[in-house]
């Protein structure tokens, strides 16, 4: 009876060694990151700062020209932008990996012209940086950087803030907390008036 429980046991321990053994072949197999994807060669990226007119708002431009579109068009001949703000890439990324998402400071677009959110009185430095349709950093990088100081809180003439992905931010939430609170008081002053 012993020896048959050793047999099992040792049956056991040597099909999860097999089964290890197969998972780290498998994944040996499987490339890690995505494949380089060149960019057109040549390519540069040319960053403004912020005007009084649009005080949250840098533009990029891209020479000579890609073709720029979203992410989620899935345009594999197609690039986009990774605006950066106050984060340096070179400490988040290289050429040939993914640039993170779901970070507020990290905004994703195909757009040249992108609102940075509320930027408060200091220094700041806003990078551009192409990647391709898997937002993977092109090899070689083409990235450009603007650096420009704000005096005051600056706040989006637009009302909003932060990447153009429809997130909700504070201003537009402290907008929506004071409209919602008026409608209550004015409910209730008619209500007090109709009850008198």
């Amino acid at each position: 009876m012993l020896i048959g429980i050793r047999v099992i046991a040792i049956s056991l321990m040597l099909g999860a060694v097999g089964m290890f053994g197969m998972t780290v072949t498998a994944h040996a197999s499987t490339p890690q990151s995505p494949a380089l994807k060149e960019c057109p060669g040549g390519e540069s990226i040319t960053v403004t700062a912020p005007t009084a007119a649009a005080p949250t708002t840098v533009s990029a431009t891209v020479a000579p020209p890609v073709n720029l579109k979203p992410a989620k068009d899935g345009d594999v001949s197609s690039y986009h932008l990774h605006y950066f703000v106050d984060i340096d890439p070179a400490t988040i990324v290289q050429a040939g990996q993914g640039v993170p998402t779901g970070n507020a400071k990290i905004i994703h677009t195909a757009s040249l012209s992108q609102d940075v959110g509320v930027l408060p009185a200091g220094k700041h430095t806003v990078w551009v940086v192409m990647g391709d349709v898997g937002h993977v950093v092109c090899s070689p990088i083409v990235q450009g950087s603007v650096s420009f100081d704000v005096s005051g809180a600056a706040l989006p003439r637009t009302g909003t803030a932060g990447p153009s992905a429809g997130g909700v931010d504070g201003s537009s939430l402290w907008l929506a907390l004071a409209t919602g609170g008026a409608a209550v008081m004015t409910g209730l002053a008619l209500r007090r008036r109709k009850g008198a």
